[in-house]
């Protein structure tokens, strides 16, 4: 970090005092009343199908089940299904944030996503009435025993997401990082000057040679969308390896593209400024929003935006919808990715997930996904079985750049019809 000249306090865990203790109490009260913190926190939806589709648009122009109500409704399904990701940009398994604390406990903030889980069972329609309820919030105090300048907290929530009539629709998992730092003298850093941490972590962008567009050109002319040819449970075969797809290289296009309604709907300068919200300041003295670090970076000189936590989790998503066809069901989604502070990492994210692959055993998320990189997604068959009745298999899937990082990494269940059923 740019500040590392300023005197920093020197945490441990489980050691607050009074105001600190105090703040955290308020904490576990608020997650009480409001049944959790930040986009883990009750509430009721409607799904619309408006949305779905922009949303199936977006993530998977080329399947006809999510983009097209006509053929959706010749499926087995006989209506227009949410494509997955929809629901978990409803937040079932939000990242969960501690946003109320204030400055009680530091006066640096740092949050990071350590990705979730999810279980379906079944799909999301036009017009559900979804209500999301937290029922597990658990807050560790994580901050090293030989004492830290970061004090660290592991946040893990847990949501249940029912239908009008009481039906368990999904289950979600949350996994946040919060981490605190406090200034002795009194010096709090800007924002961009917090921003230097992240640009220590960031490596140079890939520059894309005619070659590699070649090839990027033949993984997107393989593509294949299964769609109405069944997957059989009984054809698939541990160590089958799935269709590769390829998303980018990702512009600052793209970003806008993918992401853009995630901030129409946000204020000006002037509106956030007059309510009171603090801002960030990039190199020129303009006043942004934090969401600018995902589409400009704030404009620092040799940086680079950073991809939504989500991104190449949905371009896998792709990947999987693809090769299960129309009758298959997606009933698990795991996902692991690496966060940009690294102090706060996880020492090998996916390494479990990845383990069981034989060609990329050992490796593991080895850095976040950025503007400009371009994610080449694969998947491998690791199990199947039967439970309860379902015929299912899992996959380990993950996202690599051009340069052979690992940027995401996922483990999906899918369940699959079987030739006895039908």
């Amino acid at each position: 970090m740019k500040i590392t000249n300023q005197k920093f306090q020197t945490f441990y865990p489980n050691q607050y005092s009074p105001e600190e203790q105090a703040a955290l109490d308020d904490l576990r009260k608020t997650v009480a009343e409001r049944g959790g913190v930040g986009p883990m926190a009750d509430r009721t939806v409607t799904a619309d199908q408006s949305k779905m589709l922009d949303y199936a648009r977006l993530w998977n122009p080329y399947d006809p089940l999510y983009n097209d109500p006509a053929y959706a409704a010749g499926t087995r399904w006989g209506r227009l299904p949410a494509m997955p990701c929809y629901i978990f940009e409803e937040n079932i398994s939000g990242f969960p944030m501690m946003d109320d604390v204030g400055d009680d406990l530091g006066n640096v903030f740092y949050y990071a996503n350590d990705g979730g889980d999810i279980e379906l069972f079944r799909p999301v329609y036009d017009g559900d009435v979804l209500t999301f309820h937290s029922t597990v919030q658990k807050l560790t105090d994580t901050t090293p025993v030989e004492g830290s300048p970061l004090r660290q907290f592991s946040l893990f929530g847990q949501a249940e997401m029912r239908d009008a009539q009481g039906g368990l629709v999904g289950v979600g998992k949350g996994y946040g990082r919060n981490a605190m730092m406090r200034i002795t003298d009194g010096y709090v850093p800007t924002e961009l000057e917090q921003t230097y941490e992240w640009l220590d972590n960031i490596p140079p962008v890939h520059v894309t040679t005619q070659a590699e567009w070649e090839t990027i050109r033949a993984l997107w002319r393989n593509e294949k969308v299964r769609g109405a040819e069944p997957l059989y449970w009984e054809d698939v075969q541990v160590g089958d390896e799935t269709v590769p797809t390829c998303s980018g290289p990702v512009s600052d296009m793209d970003m806008f593209r993918l992401h853009g309604d995630m901030i129409r709907s946000m204020p000006d300068a002037r509106g956030f400024l007059e309510a009171g919200e603090e801002l960030m300041t990039d190199a020129y003295g303009q006043k942004l929003h934090f969401m600018a670090r995902h589409y400009s970076y704030c404009r620092i000189p040799g940086a680079r935006a950073v991809f939504y936590n989500f991104t190449a989790r949905n371009f896998i998503l792709r990947m999987v919808t693809n090769w299960m066809g129309d009758d298959g069901f997606l009933r698990g989604f795991k996902w692991r990715f690496q966060n940009l502070f690294q102090c706060m990492s996880e020492n090998k994210p996916g390494l479990d997930i990845l383990g069981k692959v034989p060609a990329v055993a050992g490796k593991f998320v080895n850095r976040h996904g950025m503007e400009g990189d371009t994610a080449i997604c694969k998947g491998v068959v690791t199990d199947k079985y039967l439970r309860d009745g379902a015929a299912l298999a899992d996959l380990s899937c993950w996202a690599e750049t051009l340069d052979g990082d690992i940027i995401q990494v996922v483990e999906a269940t899918v369940e699959l019809p079987r030739r006895t059923d039908r």
